[in-house]
């Protein structure tokens, strides 16, 4: 068989035996030089071949960009990629995958060029991210994927490598889900914040136990969400963590989570009890607290409350009063575990917790009914007996 004249054999440094070929594209519009493409390294005078013809097929359909010649960092292309990213996302969730990058994928891949790397290479990272993060490293999988589909749709790589890994499996343990309040804890737990000088405190874990609100959506309230005639809360928005630890007041997580819930005339008793004390200690170190635009939490600054501080607030009650603890988003699971006993319809559950998605809901009925199921039992056996 006649050898392409364009495919030349050469040998390396250390004596092995390759092939490389170099095919005229055409001229550059702008600087008017020749574009070349270039490639070595095969093993085999086929394989070379193949490629030859692979670029020249591509130069014949206009598609050949250049990039195929070049060899481009996982991290470059991470940062073009992220160019087109952050248009597509709020500053939080942009926030949290630049962490994930710096912190995790950035280390593993990061000066590797993405024509180099491999499955095998790829499954390296994927085993490291799963032993030290086994609940979240499917997002960095997903988030290391998705960079290198972007050297595939630009055509720097044929196959991306990450789509060929086999994904570890956590093993599951069976735990008992505990992570919220009975009607008695709940009442235990309120009455020991009313202990506390900081009259924030009780007034913040009423609204999460009373509303099932999120920690964001609470610590972004204004006086403006509160309509007291109607006794109303509406949520519009929520407290987020940006770039550089910054605050970021936004939009709600889903569509389903704007919505305006009713409350109940106590809380709205201790609401009109907080805005009088609001308004004077405010006064008292120089900002008026009279317009409605007014957090219904906020610092010595008035700024917003750091998340950090609420979930101090709930550690110390719990540990001041030997109550067992559970996590600040566990009061949105008392709340909803306090309504399914209550006999509240699970549609109306859904609304009221701004839950997208029914089946969130009923995964949350499904852990918090557990609990009741031996009373369940218990009765029917009473009832037969009796």
């Amino acid at each position: 068989m006649r050898k392409n004249k364009d495919i030349e054999r050469y040998k390396t440094a250390s004596g092995q035996v390759r092939y490389k070929f170099k095919i005229y594209v055409g001229k550059d519009e702008e600087t008017g030089n020749s574009i070349q493409a270039r490639k070595q390294g095969f093993k085999s005078y086929e394989d070379a071949l193949k490629s030859y013809f692979e670029i020249q097929d591509k130069i014949k359909k206009g598609i050949f960009t250049g990039n195929e010649n070049k060899k481009h960092k996982f991290n470059e292309i991470y940062k073009l990629w992220l160019a087109n990213y952050e248009l597509t996302v709020k500053p939080s969730t942009l926030h949290n995958t630049k962490m994930f990058f710096k912190n995790h994928i950035i280390p593993e891949l990061g000066n590797y060029y993405v024509e180099k790397i491999t499955t095998f290479r790829c499954q390296q990272a994927v085993n490291k991210w799963f032993s030290e993060l086994p609940k979240t490293y499917k997002k960095m999988y997903n988030l290391a994927s998705n960079v290198l589909d972007y050297a595939v749709n630009n055509d720097l790589i044929i196959k991306n490598p990450m789509k060929r890994i086999i994904k570890p499996k956590m093993q599951k343990e069976k735990k008992p889900f505990t992570n919220f309040y009975s009607k008695d804890e709940l009442n235990e737990f309120l009455e020991a914040c009313k202990q506390k000088e900081n009259p924030r405190i009780y007034l913040f874990f009423r609204i999460l136990a009373f509303t099932g609100m999120r920690k964001g959506e609470a610590l972004a309230l204004k006086w403006s969400d509160i309509d007291f005639v109607n006794q109303t809360i509406s949520i519009n928005k929520t407290l987020s963590i940006g770039e550089h630890n910054s605050l970021i007041i936004g939009t709600p997580k889903t569509k389903a989570s704007y919505r305006t819930i009713q409350i109940d005339e106590k809380t709205i008793y201790y609401l009109k009890e907080w805005r009088k004390k609001q308004r004077k200690e405010l006064f008292k170190i120089g900002f008026n607290a009279l317009s409605n635009d007014q957090l219904l939490f906020s610092n010595k600054n008035n700024e917003p409350l750091r998340p950090w501080l609420v979930q101090f607030w709930n550690r110390s009650v719990a540990k001041d009063t030997g109550i067992k603890y559970i996590t600040v988003h566990g009061f949105r699971h008392t709340h909803a575990s306090l309504l399914f006993e209550a006999g509240t319809p699970m549609q109306d559950v859904k609304e009221r917790l701004g839950h997208s998605d029914i089946n969130t809901t009923m995964n949350i009925y499904t852990h918090v009914t557990k609990a009741e199921q031996k009373k369940t039992a218990d009765n029917f056996a009473r009832f037969m007996e009796g």
